[in-house]
Parts: C-alpha cells; structure tokens; sequence
C-alpha cells in the first residue's frame, strides 16, 4: 500500500492501493471536523475494493468549483447539495449521531435515513444498535414508497461496512 500525497488540479492523493484503490480529497475538505475519521474510513472501505474514492467539501452551490466538483447532480433533487464523498461515479452521504442522545435507536436510525436521503440516494449510517433484520424491513419499505435509496450501509464499530440495501 502507498502512502504517497499528491496534489492535482484542486484534490491531492491521501491513500494508493495495489490494486487500483484510492483515496483523494478536494482541496476545502475540513479535515479537522468531527465526522473526517468517519467518512475517511468509508472511502477506505470502498478503496481497498479496488474503487476510486474522493472526499468533497461543503461549499455554496454559487462558488465556481461547485459546478466541477457536483456539476453531476445539476438537474436532479440534490442539486445545491454538498454529499460527503463519491465513489467512481456515485455520491455517497454519511450520517452519524449524537452517542449521547441515543437513548431511542430506532428514532435515531430513521433520523439519519431522513437527513442522508436529503443529501443522496447512496447512504453510510453509523451503527445506532438497531437490528440487522428489523432495519432491512424498514429501508424496504422506505425504498417502495418514497423510492429515495439506491443503497444503504451501516459503518460499525472496527470502520467495516455491511450493506443493508
């Protein structure tokens, strides 16, 4: 695995994998947020597959690299949105939670549903402890009526991801 940092035309190379896989940012990624390590950790997952992975920045939908950056989802119900990262051609949005608030886990995994589905159809939720069996029914039903999710993971505890839809 390489490890070399290169800057391109506004993103640098953060992670290489022999086997194709990489991980890049665009310049205005706040690597300091709360939610870095996380969503890092999501586009790992997808790199080590193999797949081209690119963390994005939250900027205003009238500042000119908006349109390189998101330029793909012009003409669609997320365009002006900022998803938190891409793999190959697909933006992806994470959602996490308050730990301290989750005294409800099922409220907090129809939360998270809620606001990544504002953001794109392809969503990363963290693990809030509800069942496997019991979240699947719910994103099935979600998908056949409001037809928002393409797919759906949850990131656990050790950073892996399991799809759910």
């Amino acid at each position: 695995m390489k490890q070399d940092k290169i800057v391109t035309e506004n993103k640098e190379t953060l992670k290489e994998y022999d086997n194709g896989g990489i991980i890049e940012a665009f310049k205005g990624v706040d690597k300091t947020a709360n939610d870095y390590e996380k969503i890092f950790a999501c586009c790992e997952h997808f790199a080590k597959q193999g797949e081209k992975t690119v963390l994005t920045p939250k900027i205003h939908f009238k500042d000119t690299l908006y349109k390189k950056i998101y330029g793909e989802l012009s003409g669609t119900q997320y365009e002006r949105k900022c998803p938190d990262f891409k793999v190959g051609v697909n933006f992806y949005e994470h959602e996490g939670f308050d730990v301290k608030k989750n005294s409800d886990p099922a409220r907090t995994f129809g939360n998270m549903i809620s606001r990544g589905t504002k953001q794109s159809d392809r969503i990363v939720i963290e693990d809030c402890g509800v069942g496997r069996v019991w979240a699947q029914r719910i994103i099935y039903e979600r998908a056949k009526n409001e037809g928002d999710i393409k797919e759906l993971w949850i990131r656990e505890g050790d950073n892996s991801l399991v799809r759910l839809f």
